[in-house]
């Protein structure tokens, strides 16, 4: 008698914890997202199998949701549009390509971002969105919200706790000169 009244109300505990805290979820660190945003670290070679496709899940759905945000307000230029802007370039445009190709469709600028070769360590994304934000301006968009995520905190704690270390008690009659040159 007692042993059913446990089983269901540990049933009805598990499932009341899975609705409302949503453990069905697959939880993505927002330190770890930033990193298909990241040209050199896009492919994602040092994520687990499970993680690599929950974040590559998660950047569709990103896409997808600002592409219906583009829809919704109408920035989004028509096909037609399109093909008079391309003949409106100028021969030395055409001849030196000047013209970025625009890719309006959120797929193929998902899959041709896919297919950009990694970058060199040294290079700076902040950068090559810059330059490509023309070529993948969804993508880009995104990106920019991402990667101004700093990974780590540790630089700006290391200010403080160096601080910290050089005014002690013990090195109270440091004057300010020489606080702020040990400090800077």
């Amino acid at each position: 008698m007692v042993r059913p009244l446990i089983l269901k109300f540990k049933q009805t505990v598990i499932e009341q914890l899975t609705e409302r805290f949503k453990l069905n979820e697959r939880v993505i660190s927002p330190n770890t997202l930033p990193h298909f945003f990241d040209p050199r670290y896009k492919n994602l070679e040092y994520e687990t199998i499970e993680v690599r496709e929950n974040i590559l899940e998660k950047v569709k759905k990103l896409i997808d949701d600002i592409t219906f945000q583009f829809n919704d307000n109408g920035t989004q230029m028509s096909q037609t549009d399109q093909s008079v802007t391309k003949k409106t370039t100028s021969g030395l445009e055409f001849l030196y390509g000047q013209e970025e190709n625009n890719i309006n469709d959120a797929s193929a600028q998902y899959q041709n971002y896919l297919g950009e070769p990694l970058l060199r360590y040294d290079f700076c994304p902040l950068e090559w969105w810059k330059s490509h934000e023309k070529k993948y301006p969804l993508i880009a968009q995104i990106a920019k919200k991402y990667l101004c995520i700093p990974a780590t905190s540790v630089s700006s704690e290391r200010c403080f706790s160096t601080a910290g270390n050089v005014v002690t008690p013990k090195r109270s009659c440091l004057s300010t000169e020489n606080v702020n040159l040990l400090v800077i």
